[in-house]
């Protein structure tokens, strides 16, 4: 197996493991009405906007996992704003009423309105990224190599600091995080536990 750039051909391939593994590494469908949305909001718009902080893990020919980045999160979110968002006003409009039990309306909300997902601390980490990879592939050092790929890019590009968030009841994620040198952060919601990793010395 091998860590590569982010090519346009696997687009697909992405999109298809974050629906697979988007529940703390289990399909998403049974969570969602439309599953689509889980890739629609944490991994496609990222190969659209930040392609070169984009890396997988192939193997035998078939992506098998992807990390994927944003350098400045609120500089993200606005062009996300204005460039991704458009893409689904007709096709998957968003309620003025989002319904926090409903994880279909979560999403859809976060689709239109990225800024609901701005997290604290952006003055040490204004970078954040979202991993995936399918279970075969867990727990033999492609993750790590992922992360490494990711910080080395990020800190290339000037990033001081790089987050993410991971949900609360996915203590393996947060293991893994954490033997890869990430702290974990102070948050203001028990849906999600944040890790950070300064860049950049």
């Amino acid at each position: 197996m091998i860590v590569r750039s982010w090519r346009p051909r696997d687009a697909e391939a992405v999109h298809r493991i974050c629906v697979a593994t988007g529940d703390g590494g289990e399909p998403v469908h049974h969570i969602l009405r439309e599953p689509d949305l889980v890739a629609h909001v944490f991994a496609d718009p990222y190969l659209l906007l930040h392609p070169e902080l984009a890396f997988v893990v192939e193997g035998r020919g078939t992506v098998l996992g992807y990390v994927v980045a944003a350098l400045h999160t609120e500089e993200f979110y606005a062009r996300w704003q204005l460039e991704w968002a458009p893409r689904f006003a007709a096709s998957h409009p968003s309620s003025r009423v989002v319904d926090g039990r409903d994880a279909d309306s979560q999403l859809r909300a976060f689709l239109h309105r990225p800024r609901l997902m701005l997290p604290a601390q952006l003055d040490r980490f204004p970078s954040h990224l979202h991993i995936n990879l399918v279970a075969g592939v867990r727990g033999q050092g492609m993750g790590k190599r992922l992360m490494q790929a990711v910080f080395q890019q990020l800190a290339r590009a000037g990033s001081p600091g790089v987050q993410l968030g991971v949900n609360p009841s996915n203590t393996r994620a947060q293991a893994f995080y954490q033997r890869i040198g990430m702290v974990r952060l102070p948050s203001d919601t028990r849906l999600e536990v944040r890790y950070g990793t300064p860049l950049n010395g």
